[in-house]
């Protein structure tokens, strides 16, 4: 799947950037509420790129889930579309 640049959730329209995750070289991303925007880490190997979409999309749909079960989540619906061929 190549990485979309805007996606509308919520109905706010979110900026996705693939770029360079200089503070912390383990970061795959990360969401920011106030600017609208997810950062994907440009680095990573392209499923990890889409599992980390997915994670940060998870971010914006529902800020109250505790991360370990958002992690479990997100691996879990990358999975489901990646092997029903859902992603592109």
């Amino acid at each position: 799947m190549k990485l979309p640049t805007k996606l509308k959730i919520g109905g706010h329209t979110i900026t996705v950037r693939e770029m360079e995750m200089v503070d912390d070289t383990r970061c795959c991303g990360e969401a920011s509420y106030a600017v609208g925007e997810i950062r994907i880490n440009k680095d990573l190997p392209q499923t990890q790129k889409e599992a980390s979409l997915i994670h940060e999309v998870l971010h914006f749909l529902n800020t109250t889930l505790d991360h370990a079960l958002l992690d479990s989540l997100a691996e879990q619906m990358y999975q489901v579309l990646k092997d029903n061929k859902l992603l592109r």
